[in-house]
């Protein structure tokens, strides 16, 4: 087939699966201000797709991060641009089902597993950077961990400093909406400079391989167009309310203090993670913080079925796109030699 229509097909895909990444993420920035009333839906969405749009111009370490999953070195344009589609159908496909389910799950996760799936099918084991797995797999395992811890902690500060000034949250609930708009659009921003900036690298490992690269570094085309995708994704989430829902109302009773501490604590684990060049999920994240804050109030705070659902769809995402990826490419290979 020839090169340039394979990287229009790369292109395409990649922009497909970044459109669906912003309208199945865009709730993860918005739902708990949107809940607590502290903007309006529309308001709040356009807003957290004009931060999702200026985040990836952060930095393209996590983008070099996700290319280096895959040892491009040895391998043809033909068969990168296989795998990559592969990768991208994949998640793409799980980041459908989850939505119309209305679970939020993590796309990082689900390009990751997509990505194994077609590597392994179509380099083998040896095609694998294996250490950068560990690497990838450490930071979207542990960031949830982290966005729990903080999340209850800036909760509880939170109560402690109402406690000492004779303020109930009912009574800060103003200050705090005041607050979220300024959280959330944190939170938007973070997600941009680490959801966006992976689909970059997927992009460019295609490049790479069609180049004759040596290393692997984004093109600033790239970085507007995935940018540009994120941005009209995460605006287009405004048409569905199924996650915010989910986060919103399913895991914990929402006041603006839950909000603000549950978007603070997120948003400083994810541009961290960001600047060190280490793909996080937001959604897992955002979730696990939200979740902290509630655990904060006591453990009956939380609504542990949803949570357990949520846990549910974390653990099938991974081989779920391993093997979606992995037929993708089986299919593409009748038609691309």
């Amino acid at each position: 087939m020839d090169s340039d229509l394979l990287l229009v097909l790369v292109v395409v895909t990649a922009v497909a699966f970044d459109l669906m990444n912003g309208f199945h993420d865009g709730c993860n920035a918005v739902s708990t201000v949107i809940y607590t009333k502290a903007l309006k839906p529309r308001t709040a969405i356009f807003m957290s797709a004009c931060f999702n749009f200026i985040g990836p111009f952060l930095g393209i370490k996590v983008a070099q991060t996700i290319g280096g999953v895959i040892d491009f070195s040895e391998a043809s344009g033909n068969l990168m641009a296989k795998l990559v589609i592969a990768a991208l159908l994949g998640a793409f496909l799980w980041d459908l089902l989850t939505w119309l389910w209305g679970l939020p799950v993590s796309s990082s996760h689900a390009l990751v597993g997509g990505l194994l799936g077609a590597g392994m099918v179509a380099l083998g084991s040896a095609g694998v950077n294996w250490h950068k797995v560990v690497l990838v797999m450490a930071s979207l395992l542990l960031s949830p961990i982290l966005g729990m811890t903080v999340g209850g902690l800036l909760m509880l500060a939170s109560r402690r400093i109402l406690k000492a000034i004779n303020l109930d949250i009912e009574r800060a609930d103003g200050f705090y909406r005041k607050m979220q708009i300024f959280s959330s659009a944190f939170v938007s921003f973070t997600h941009g400079s680490n959801d966006a900036t992976k689909v970059m690298g997927i992009i460019t490992l295609f490049l790479a391989a069609r180049y004759g690269w040596d290393e692997l570094h984004v093109p600033i085309w790239v970085i507007l167009l995935c940018a540009g995708a994120m941005a009209i994704g995460t605006y287009l989430s405004v048409m569905s309310f199924r996650l915010i829902r989910t986060l919103g109302e399913g895991i914990t009773k929402l006041h603006p203090v839950h909000g603000f501490s549950a978007e603070t604590g997120a948003a400083m684990i994810i541009f961290t993670a960001s600047r060190l060049g280490l793909p996080v999920s937001t959604t897992h994240v955002v979730t696990s913080s939200v979740t902290g804050t509630g655990m904060a109030s006591g453990l009956r705070s939380v609504g542990w079925r949803t949570f357990r659902d949520i846990l549910l769809a974390w653990v099938v995402t991974l081989p779920f796109c391993a093997v979606a990826a992995a037929v993708s490419y089986y299919i593409l290979s009748l038609f691309i030699k």
